[in-house]
């Protein structure tokens, strides 16, 4: 097994990275004490800032939520719960 890195000429953060969680084997969300929730494709290297948290936000782990349960395809939003160090926590759902 080997392990790919390949490091961008640009960051995309700007702060601390506190958490990822991969949604597929070629996408993932991260999440920054920068207050962005940033998308990101393995594949094509493209990403995508998501959300601007408020200032006073800072995440600290989030989980995903599948868009289909079981085996019936049910749509469905996919949604995730962040938590903060301010001990709030949001319910954000991608239609």
């Amino acid at each position: 097994m080997r392990l790919k890195i390949s490091l961008l000429k640009e960051p995309k953060h700007q702060e601390l990275v506190s958490c990822v969680g991969w949604t597929t084997a070629e996408e993932l969300y991260s999440c920054s004490d920068d207050h962005q929730i940033v998308k990101w494709n393995l594949l094509t290297s493209e990403t995508t800032q998501i959300v601007k948290l408020p200032d006073d936000i800072y995440p600290i782990d989030f989980h995903w939520f599948p868009k289909s349960l079981g085996v019936k395809k049910q749509t469905q939003a996919e949604s995730f719960v962040l938590t903060s160090s301010d001990d709030f926590s949001n319910v954000i759902s991608f239609r």
